[in-house]
């Protein structure tokens, strides 16, 4: 009998500091809570995201990367 493995993937979050407005939308809008702020925001807790694309969809400044790895 195979052995069934849960698979689950990993996201890479990358901000920009040079293009962060300091708006602080994606620390409001994400539900996992990933981002700190102080001046600029910083994915403090990486291994919280889920990949839903919230904070790259809020982000005026376009200056959140997100990437599958």
């Amino acid at each position: 009998m195979a052995k069934k493995y849960k698979t689950f993937e990993v996201y890479l979050i990358h901000v920009d500091l040079d293009r962060c407005d300091g708006c602080e939308e994606c620390v409001k809008f994400c539900p996992v809570d990933v981002f700190d702020f102080s001046i600029k925001a910083y994915p403090n807790r990486p291994q919280n995201c889920l990949g839903c694309g919230t904070c790259v969809a809020v982000c005026k400044s376009k200056a959140i990367i997100l990437t599958e790895i």
